[in-house]
């Protein structure tokens, strides 16, 4: 077999294994939206089963027999070598796991996910702590199976971020942590009131969803290969190209439903913009969340939050709410959307604190999977960590330790990817500024086209050919670095602030 053949037929094995992984996000898309409550047990059994298959697939001894054969050929083109370095690193990875383990966590996945969605709306953490327990048990079974050098986590998080180690995520949030818990509080200590009305509403949720929609189609998003659903948690998942599913929530308040669009729609471009060419190939598939992240957060925070965009799109808003905004000034409503004060829910939690909220859950993350903290205990520890960082104490569990479904669904070492997302996103800000000037001016009259012409081009595109530090050298000059968005912090806040 020649090196082409191989690669070929390698390639070939990949695309159906990309099949499987779109029917699992359907389900898993299905099952936060649409199934019946009575159909978690059935679906658990389901979801083992298919996840079953991806293993065998993506282990068959057949993978195995070419990527030996691939993996030191020296003749592979560029874009070739990144589709095998990719596969091995999947095959690598999937065969330290048996079969047998990978259907348990699966199954124990659905019925941990649902078990959490009925503990929170009983506001109940006991009716979950079980179900939490089995999954950090099989989580520990994990790590310990796909090896790590010094902490289990590092098996985690390399699922979510090549190449991260707990090493290097613990620096850089312990650099963000010492940097926003003294400026927070020197926000606080401001004086500055801000009117919350403006925003707090109660806004009409159908004229939410049209200003929403009438944002994400001029941010890009092709609503003809994509769609919007309200869920519990918002999320975006990524059946395929043509295929791009979104979920929000609303409230009364307007920055519930517009800001979880917005961010829910920079996921959902990215899925959209990875290059035709290799879609259902390993390097079409998106691996570092921490780049998937920034993408929302640039959209969300950097831009969504910008004096330039609400320049351009403030008139829109005032037609759909002109009895609650018609009379109100642009700098009023700005200031509103930009309030920055401790709250307890980390998807509504504003661009300064939201990052304490992460590093709250990836301190808790540690001591897990270093079985320094009892299940039990969770509430207790959650409520004293945002009490240290943010002054504040839930009064429930399900604004507490409930609030988020990621544990239930066993996403152990994806928080900290939230946080290398802002840093990501504000590195690539900065980027695109510099090489389109008149940015800003184009955002203030609504034209959001030239910067996700400029992400397509830097960031979607590529898809995984490269690795993250790589993705982000090429496209801003160097690798992350907590400057950037330190910086931007500091320069529009203490400006609102008046610091």
């Amino acid at each position: 077999m020649t090196t082409i053949e191989a690669l070929g037929r390698a390639l070939d094995l990949a695309a159906e294994i990309s099949d499987i992984e779109s029917a699992e996000a359907l389900l898993s898309w299905d099952q936060e939206t649409k199934m019946p409550k009575k159909g978690v047990q059935g679906r658990s059994k389901v979801s083992a089963t298919l996840a079953g298959l991806h293993h065998e697939k993506l282990t068959q001894s057949e993978i195995g027999d070419l990527l030996n054969r691939l993996r030191t050929d020296s003749s592979l083109e560029d874009e070739a070598k990144a589709q095998v370095v990719d596969m091995c690193r999947s095959y690598d990875r999937a065969t330290k796991i048996p079969s047998e383990l990978v259907k348990r966590f699966a199954e124990v996945r659905s019925q941990s996910t649902a078990a959490w969605a009925q503990a929170r709306e009983a506001k109940n953490f006991t009716k979950f702590a079980p179900h939490l327990e089995e999954v950090v048990s099989v989580t520990r079974e994990l790590a310990e199976a796909i090896g790590y050098d010094s902490h289990p986590y590092d098996a985690l998080v390399e699922e979510y971020e090549p190449g991260a180690t707990i090493e290097g995520i613990t620096q850089v949030l312990e650099e963000v942590k010492s940097f926003l818990v003294p400026y927070v509080q020197k926000i606080g200590e401001s004086g500055k009131k801000v009117d919350l009305k403006l925003v707090e509403g109660p806004y009409d949720v159908a004229k939410q969803e049209a200003f929403g929609r009438e944002v994400v189609l001029a941010m890009g998003f092709d609503l003809e290969a994509g769609r919007i659903d309200p869920s519990a948690h918002p999320f975006c998942s990524g059946i395929h190209g043509g295929d791009v599913r979104l979920t929000t929530r609303y409230k009364g308040d307007i920055r519930v439903g517009l800001y979880g669009t917005i961010h829910e729609a920079g996921h959902g471009l990215y899925e959209q913009g990875v290059a035709d060419s290799i879609r259902r190939t390993p390097i079409g598939s998106i691996k570092s969340l921490g780049i998937h992240e920034s993408q929302s957060r640039l959209w969300e925070n950097n831009i969504g939050l910008g004096r330039s965009f609400w320049t351009g799109f403030y008139p829109s808003l005032q037609k759909h709410f002109p009895e609650q905004l018609g009379s109100v000034a642009l700098d009023d409503f700005y200031s509103a959307v930009n309030d920055v004060r401790p709250t307890l829910i980390r998807i509504e939690a504003d661009e300064v604190t939201y990052n304490l909220h992460i590093v709250i859950r990836f301190e808790i993350e540690k001591l897990l999977m270093e079985n320094k903290v009892a299940i039990r205990d969770l509430p207790e520890l959650w409520n004293s960590k945002y009490k240290e960082y943010l002054g504040i104490t839930p009064p429930s569990d399900d604004v507490g330790v409930l609030q988020d479904i990621h544990w239930g669904s066993g996403l152990m070492g994806y928080f900290p990817t939230y946080t290398l997302g802002s840093l990501n996103a504000a590195q690539f800000c900065e980027a695109a500024q510099r090489d389109i000037p008149d940015l800003e001016a184009r955002i203030a009259k609504g034209e959001l086209s030239p910067l996700k012409d400029w992400l397509v081009e830097n960031v979607h595109k590529w898809g995984s050919r490269f690795s993250p530090e790589e993705l982000v050298t090429r496209a801003t000059g160097k690798p992350t670095s907590a400057e950037p968005f330190i910086r931007y912090i500091r320069e529009k806040y203490d400006a609102l602030y008046n610091l």
